[in-house]
């Protein structure tokens, strides 16, 4: 019984170190892979630190510590179409759209969408773009965490081919300002866009800064990003009242003509 018990343990412990072992190779590709085994595997020397509170591979932590150990190898001997595949089951629109903020924060502004369809309940679609650097999976991995994603398998093709399949844990917009119940929220934004955040309340009072006249437009989402009710006005106005709808999660608020319109700023209230 206890052998039986051991041999179990150890079929366990070297489950878990193959799985680490692949998690590396996603990121290296296997002839990568192989001419670096023998650092890999001292840098690697403790996989139970590489798992998750689930014993899956931590693939955050991994490629984090490839990238430090200067093993993630990005970049193009020159300029060429990269390919960045993602795989999502769970509310597309709103990935897409968080996907798109994080490519432009991370200095990705010109990508097409080469393929996009919906096989096996899963929404799959491939990005291309022409540049000198595959995209960062470790930058990629923390902005997407950022927004409540966590990146759940990655395959790496060539170094111009990535693909990766992307779960929503708990959806966030980082950019969102936080309304509290009868406080003003003073803020300004330079493109004229304001998102905000809430959990609670039935009014939103909204003035420009500085008496701006503008065409009031407030998108009402839910805490999945699908849109519950959008408002807009053809009148010049400085300020406005609405209704919040019902489970409205996120708000975003702008001009229906020209953002910045108000790009100096907008008081908020929610009651």
């Amino acid at each position: 019984m206890v052998k039986g018990f051991i041999v179990f343990i150890l079929f366990a412990v070297s489950a878990m170190s193959d799985d680490v072992n692949k998690a590396i190779i996603s990121f290296l590709g296997t002839q990568e892979y192989k001419i670096n085994q023998k650092f890999i595997d001292r840098i690697f020397a403790d996989k139970d630190s590489y798992l998750d509170s689930n014993k899956n591979p931590n693939l955050y932590l991994i490629s984090q510590t490839l990238k430090k150990n200067g093993l993630l190898k990005l970049s193009f001997n020159a300029p060429m179409e990269l390919e960045v595949g993602f795989s999502i089951s769970a509310n597309p629109n709103a990935f897409i759209s968080s996907l798109y903020d994080i490519l432009q924060s991370m200095g990705y502004y010109y990508f097409l969408v080469k393929q996009s369809v919906l096989e096996g309940g899963k929404f799959k679609f491939i990005l291309t773009m022409n540049t000198e650097y595959a995209i960062d999976p470790v930058l990629l991995q923390g902005k997407l965490l950022d927004y409540g994603y966590v990146v759940s398998n990655v395959e790496r093709l060539s170094v111009s081919q990535w693909l990766y399949d992307v779960k929503m844990i708990n959806l966030k917009i980082p950019k969102s300002l936080t309304l509290r119940l009868n406080n003003e929220l003073k803020s300004a934004n330079i493109q004229g866009e304001y998102w905000y955040n809430i959990s609670g309340g039935e009014k939103l009072s909204i003035m420009s800064s500085n008496g701006v006249m503008w065409y009031p437009k407030i998108v009402f989402f839910d805490k999945d990003l699908k849109i519950l009710e959008i408002i807009t006005s053809e009148k010049l106005t400085r300020t406005i009242d609405v209704e919040v709808p019902r489970n409205t999660a996120f708000i975003k608020i702008s001009d229906t003509y020209l953002p910045i319109s108000i790009k100096n700023g907008l008081a908020v209230v929610l009651n």
